[in-house]
């Protein structure tokens, strides 16, 4: 569907590109009150509205209203916040990423996310993936660096989901279901039961979910098919007046078939060849690459307004490497010394498997004293084969195989919250291991030409044998994201009332982060790499309420990542070292921990008598030692280790390594390493959530996020063979947009003595560049969701429709190899592209919703 764009920008004016946020939460008494809301981001108990920091929570309530299934809906209500399955560049539930205020990154590993995920305060390694809300008492989005309570990763922020306690007077429960004419179904449970009134409680609840993709390949199968089956239990016990427990479990499958996604490539849709561009190094000709609006629905490569994207959802069978083993075969073929028992899968798709747990123990004294003491251990084992070149070309398959487990425990002491000095002081540790390759873990390669130049997009005929799969390559999991990390911290904060109007808050956390990357994590007497970064990060905070009903703040703070190695390059030989150097002789064994300096300041005003609120944030980040990622071609050395490898025979060992060419003589193989490079960038913002009940029956939301981001200095060469510069400074941060928002307008009224309500929201996602050339873009969208209901004493009965206009754009995209293309290993990441996941189409549906 297609609007004017006039229009829209009206309409995005009006409602200042805002993003709803039910999650401000809006709970109405009688007289159409905001009702006070108390929340725990600063792991004490405060108001919403009170608190001086960016935040915005969704309830029970919020979360049903809002029909908010996933971390993908909460950030669509959240100005500041985006969280698309798509995190990194391959679409799917593989490896998502939580981004608050513009701060993306490249990184693959979950050790330099800029943004974490919290259940009840406990660090969770990737959680963003599959989770059930229905045992959530609330959900807050934290935004700003808040390492002087959370620690590790949040240095964009944070995401913390609270648990529900168990009912400890009655039987209790809820039960929802949800069904669409797309076959997207989903059942949600919870259960709980009073063991010993007032005492101990218990709960169960689980999530059925199986969702059928809304595409179709071109190999006939289905595309963005996803199941999730998810349990969790919980026990409460109030063991005294003051001493109280509570332990939880999870245990969650998820099984996907091939994401929903398309290719669009640069070589079929070139726009840029013929134009001049003004870049970072001066004036530019970009070729061979989309310049401006990616393109939706092609008859060349991706034509999904038509139900149909051009993909391999299955392997064929019969593709055989040299060694005999069938395609799947090697595929599946991981060394258990690294990642040990992994789900079973065979075929393109997800497997994957979680366990958590999380122990919890509080002591209230009767002079208002607190001890809290928390542990948390998460494992996660996944099983991820896709394709690789995600077009319907028969070329590059992969399986990245990912195993993660961490463990934290944090204790900490508060005193009185009710004088005119409170303070908190607390510990904590946390570890973790992840093991993954995420570039490709074993590979396999159908289509590769022994023409070493010029650059060509002849398919199948450059391919050996003049069709794929007469010669298949294979590459071995080089597990090149694993990582280690053991994080101690101490934590303090003071709170202090100046004056009645005026209080100063300090808060801070010394840490040491000890990162350790390296071959020998998994193969012992391999060389292994540790450093260790100590640092002081503060947050300072000047709050003053001039009246009930106005909060002003002004808030300075730091966030850190840790740095990194650039491995590869470590373990080069002397030969394999000057390759890199000639391409960029700014390469450095070892990057310097990232860092970013916040300011923020911020407005919570009452507005109508307690009928309205306003809340404004601008905020202003100095981000710097960013952790840029290029490729560089490399002619490696064979070893003996490598010997059967693509390019190296026992005959090479010592020697660089080769391949025999069509006419029968050797030509150099090349090897493509990722090198990090540091960048800095700024960004600075505005976010704006407002709610009024405009009567007692009328409530209406609207809010909206405004991010400029520039990078001030930043190397990324993936773009270079096509954009003719790499030097992105000046350019806007990527996969994010600009502008962004919501707004909903709710009706309650009586049908037949009946409860019952009609609710409307549209959301608005800003145009948003694929990379960080600012090249390639994808088009801004609108999306409108209708819902009407009717309560019928502890049962809701919905009607809604997602998608109401079937508006057709890409959610989100990112650059992308050309790995359809004919392989010229000379030219492997020359070719580029772009790869996008689709919007899902205009959805009809039913939900039921009972409480008891």
């Amino acid at each position: 569907m297609k609007k004017s764009r006039l229009t829209c920008a009206v309409s995005a004016a009006i409602v200042s590109c805002g993003t709803l946020n039910p999650g401000v939460v809006l709970a109405q008494e009688s007289a159409g009150m905001i009702e006070e809301i108390t929340v725990t981001a600063r792991k004490r108990e405060e108001s919403l509205q009170e608190i001086p920091l960016s935040l915005s929570v969704f309830g029970q309530d919020e979360i049903l209203a809002g029909d908010i299934r996933d971390l993908e809906g909460v950030a669509d209500y959240t100005p500041g916040f985006q969280f698309m399955n798509q995190g990194n560049q391959q679409p799917g539930r593989y490896n998502t990423q939580l981004a608050l205020r513009g701060l993306t990154t490249a990184q693959f590993s979950p050790s330099f996310a800029t943004g974490a995920l919290f259940i009840d305060g406990i660090y969770v390694l990737n959680g963003g993936t599959s989770l059930a809300l229905m045992d959530l008492e609330r959900v807050e989005v934290i935004k700003g660096p808040q390492a002087a309570y959370f620690g590790r990763n949040t240095f964009g922020g944070a995401v913390n989901l609270i648990t529900r306690d168990p009912n400890m007077e009655e039987i209790a429960g809820e039960v929802s279901v949800r069904t669409t004419n797309r076959a997207n179904n989903e059942i949600n449970g919870i259960l709980e039961v009073p063991l010993v009134k007032d005492v101990l409680s218990a709960s169960i609840s689980g999530r059925f979910y199986d969702k059928r993709g809304h595409w179709v390949a071109t190999d006939g199968g289905r595309m963005g098919n996803e199941e999730t089956e998810t349990w969790n239990g919980v026990i409460k016990w109030n063991a005294t007046e003051n001493l109280e427990f509570k332990a939880r479990y999870s245990y969650s499958e998820d099984s996907d078939g091939a994401p929903a996604q398309g290719f669009v490539s640069g070589i079929l849709n070139d726009t840029c060849t013929g134009t001049t561009i003004d870049s970072p190094e001066g004036p530019a000709n970009p070729q061979r690459y989309i310049c401006g609006t990616v393109p939706y629905g092609n008859d060349i490569t991706v034509d999904p307004g038509n139900n149909g994207i051009s993909a391999n959802t299955f392997i064929p069978d019969g593709l055989t490497l040299g060694t005999g083993q069938t395609v799947t075969e090697y595929l599946l073929d991981q060394p258990e010394d690294v990642f040990g028992s992994l789900p079973d899968i065979n075929d393109i798709g997800l497997k994957r498997e979680t366990e958590r747990i999380t122990l919890s123990a509080a002591y209230n004294f009767d002079n208002g004293y607190s001890i809290d003491v928390s542990y948390g251990r998460n494992e996660q084992d996944a099983m991820w084969i896709r394709d690789f070149d995600t077009s319907d070309r028969l070329n590059w398959f992969s399986s990245d195989p990912q195993v993660m487990d961490d463990e934290s425990f944090e204790i900490r002491l508060s005193s009185p919250q009710d004088g005119r000095l409170r303070w908190l002081v607390g510990y904590n540790s946390y570890e973790q291991e992840f093991s993954s390759s995420g570039g490709g873990g074993n590979a396999t390669l159908s289509c590769f030409s022994v023409v070493s130049a010029p650059l060509l997009d002849d398919f199948p005929g450059l391919c050996v044998g003049g069709q794929p799969g007469i010669f298949n390559l294979g590459f071995p999991n080089t597990a090149q994201n694993t990582d280690e990390a053991e994080v101690e911290g101490w934590f303090a904060a003071v709170d202090f009332d100046i004056t009645d109007t005026l209080t100063l808050s300090l808060e801070g956390r010394l840490q040491e982060d000890t990162l350790t990357k390296g071959d020998g994590l998994f193969a012992p007497g391999a060389p292994t790499l540790e450093e260790t970064y100590d640092d002081f990060l503060p947050r300072v905070i000047l709050r003053w309420t001039p009246t009930e009903s106005t909060n002003v703040w002004a808030s300075y703070s730091e966030g850190l990542i840790a740095g990194d190695f650039n491995v590869f390059f470590l373990q080069a030989d002397e030969r394999e070292r000057a390759q890199y150097l000639e391409q960029d002789p700014s390469i450095s064994e070892a990057l310097d921990a990232e860092t970013l300096e916040a300011w923020e300041v911020g407005l919570k005003q009452e507005l109508f008598g307690g009928r309205g609120q306003l809340n404004l944030a601008v905020y202003h980040y100095t981000w710097e030692n960013i952790k840029g990622r290029s490729s560089f071609l490399i002619n490696e050395t064979c070893t003996e280790a490598e010997v059967g490898d693509t390019g190296c025979t026992a005959e090479l060992v010592g020697q660089p390594k080769q391949i025999i060419s069509g006419s029968g003589e050797p030509e150099p193989f090349f090897n493509a390493r990722n090198v990090l490079i540091p960048g800095d960038a700024t960004i600075q913002g505005l976010e704006v959530e407002f709610w009024y009940n405009i009567t007692e029956n009328l409530s209406w939301q609207i809010n909206g996020s405004y991010i400029d981001s520039e990078y001030d200095d930043y190397v990324f060469n993936f773009v270079q063979p096509v954009a003719g510069f790499s030097q992105m400074a000046g350019n806007q941060t990527p996969r994010q947009p600009e502008l962004s928002g919501n707004t909903s307008l709710t009706w309650d009224f009586t049908l037949f003595d009946m409860p019952a309500y009609v609710r409307g929201d549209v959301f608005y996602q800003g145009e948003t560049y694929v990379d960080e050339s600012n090249l390639a873009k994808i088009e801004d969208y609108y999306l409108v969701n209708a819902r009407a209901g009717v309560t019928i004493q502890n049962l809701n009965i919905e009607l809604f429709t997602t998608n109401l206009t079937d508006e057709e754009a890409w959610m989100t995209a990112a650059r992308w190899t050309d790995w359809g293309s004919p392989t010229q290993f000379a030219f492997l990441t020359a070719k580029q592209g772009v790869v996008g996941s689709p919007l899902d189409k205009r959805e009809f549906g039913l939900r039921l919703n009972y409480r008891f």
